[in-house]
Protein backbone atom coordinates (compact mmCIF):
# COMPACT_ATOMS: atom_id res chain seq x y z
CA UNK A 1 0.00 0.00 0.00
CA UNK A 2 3.21 2.59 1.14
CA UNK A 3 4.08 1.86 -3.22
CA UNK A 4 0.58 2.95 -4.45
CA UNK A 5 0.66 6.05 -2.21
CA UNK A 6 4.38 6.88 -3.59
CA UNK A 7 2.95 7.14 -6.84
CA UNK A 8 -0.31 9.10 -5.77
CA UNK A 9 1.02 11.45 -3.84
CA UNK A 10 3.15 13.95 -5.86
CA UNK A 11 7.34 13.66 -5.62
CA UNK A 12 9.16 16.33 -5.05
CA UNK A 13 13.35 15.74 -6.34
CA UNK A 14 14.39 19.27 -5.04
CA UNK A 15 12.62 18.21 -1.41
CA UNK A 16 14.65 14.81 -1.29
CA UNK A 17 18.35 14.11 -1.75
CA UNK A 18 18.91 11.37 -4.59
CA UNK A 19 15.59 11.09 -5.52
CA UNK A 20 14.34 12.13 -8.87
CA UNK A 21 12.14 11.92 -11.01
CA UNK A 22 11.93 10.62 -14.49
CA UNK A 23 10.99 12.75 -17.28
CA UNK A 24 9.46 11.48 -20.49
CA UNK A 25 10.00 13.21 -24.00
CA UNK A 26 10.32 16.79 -22.36
CA UNK A 27 7.38 15.58 -19.74
CA UNK A 28 7.83 15.18 -15.97
CA UNK A 29 5.30 12.95 -14.64
CA UNK A 30 5.62 12.76 -10.96
CA UNK A 31 2.15 10.69 -9.64
CA UNK A 32 0.14 8.49 -10.81
CA UNK A 33 -3.15 10.87 -11.30
CA UNK A 34 -0.86 12.34 -14.32
CA UNK A 35 0.09 9.35 -15.46
CA UNK A 36 -3.52 8.65 -15.88
CA UNK A 37 -4.83 11.58 -17.11
CA UNK A 38 -2.05 11.89 -19.94
CA UNK A 39 -2.73 8.44 -21.12
CA UNK A 40 -6.54 8.95 -21.18
CA UNK A 41 -6.43 12.28 -22.96
CA UNK A 42 -4.16 10.78 -25.83
CA UNK A 43 -6.66 7.84 -26.35
CA UNK A 44 -9.87 10.71 -26.10
CA UNK A 45 -7.83 12.86 -28.72
CA UNK A 46 -6.82 10.32 -30.93
CA UNK A 47 -10.19 8.67 -30.72
CA UNK A 48 -12.00 11.86 -31.42
CA UNK A 49 -10.11 12.05 -34.90
CA UNK A 50 -10.83 8.75 -35.76
CA UNK A 51 -14.48 9.33 -35.01
CA UNK A 52 -14.84 12.90 -36.60
CA UNK A 53 -12.85 11.24 -40.11
CA UNK A 54 -15.46 7.95 -39.51
CA UNK A 55 -18.61 10.19 -39.22
CA UNK A 56 -17.29 12.42 -42.66
CA UNK A 57 -16.44 9.53 -44.67
CA UNK A 58 -19.78 7.53 -43.66
CA UNK A 59 -21.61 11.04 -44.52
CA UNK A 60 -19.74 11.07 -48.30
CA UNK A 61 -20.27 7.25 -48.74
CA UNK A 62 -23.99 8.02 -48.11
CA UNK A 63 -24.30 10.92 -50.42
CA UNK A 64 -22.46 9.29 -53.03
CA UNK A 65 -24.56 6.21 -52.53
CA UNK A 66 -26.75 7.66 -55.34
CA UNK A 67 -29.43 5.36 -53.89
CA UNK A 68 -27.64 1.77 -54.33
CA UNK A 69 -28.96 -0.12 -51.43
CA UNK A 70 -25.66 -1.82 -50.97
CA UNK A 71 -23.80 1.71 -50.68
CA UNK A 72 -26.36 3.00 -48.48
CA UNK A 73 -25.87 0.19 -46.25
CA UNK A 74 -22.40 0.24 -45.87
CA UNK A 75 -22.37 3.95 -45.22
CA UNK A 76 -24.74 3.54 -42.47
CA UNK A 77 -22.98 0.64 -41.10
CA UNK A 78 -19.30 3.60 -41.17
CA UNK A 79 -22.00 5.85 -39.22
CA UNK A 80 -22.68 3.26 -37.04
CA UNK A 81 -19.34 2.47 -35.90
CA UNK A 82 -18.38 6.11 -35.61
CA UNK A 83 -21.32 6.17 -32.92
CA UNK A 84 -20.15 3.44 -31.33
CA UNK A 85 -16.77 4.97 -30.89
CA UNK A 86 -17.47 7.83 -29.67
CA UNK A 87 -19.45 6.41 -26.79
CA UNK A 88 -16.96 3.97 -25.84
CA UNK A 89 -14.77 7.54 -25.56
CA UNK A 90 -17.49 8.41 -23.17
CA UNK A 91 -17.00 5.51 -21.42
CA UNK A 92 -13.43 6.34 -21.05
CA UNK A 93 -13.74 9.48 -19.92
CA UNK A 94 -16.19 8.13 -17.24
CA UNK A 95 -13.57 5.73 -16.16
CA UNK A 96 -10.95 7.84 -15.79
CA UNK A 97 -12.94 10.24 -13.25
CA UNK A 98 -13.92 6.78 -11.73
CA UNK A 99 -10.18 5.43 -11.71
CA UNK A 100 -9.26 8.87 -10.49
CA UNK A 101 -11.79 9.12 -7.51
CA UNK A 102 -11.00 5.45 -6.75
CA UNK A 103 -7.34 6.35 -6.11
CA UNK A 104 -8.23 9.18 -4.38
CA UNK A 105 -6.37 11.35 -7.36
CA UNK A 106 -6.55 15.08 -7.17
CA UNK A 107 -9.99 16.53 -9.12
CA UNK A 108 -7.62 18.58 -11.19
CA UNK A 109 -7.70 16.64 -14.85
CA UNK A 110 -7.05 19.45 -16.97
CA UNK A 111 -3.34 19.36 -16.43
CA UNK A 112 -1.57 20.63 -20.04
CA UNK A 113 1.56 19.00 -20.97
Amino acid sequence: MNLLLSFVTPLFAQAQQGVGTTEIQGMNITSLNELVTLITNVIIVVGIAVVIVMLALGFVKYVTSQGDKTAVESAQKTLTYAVIGAVGLLLVYALRRILLSLIGANANLTTAY
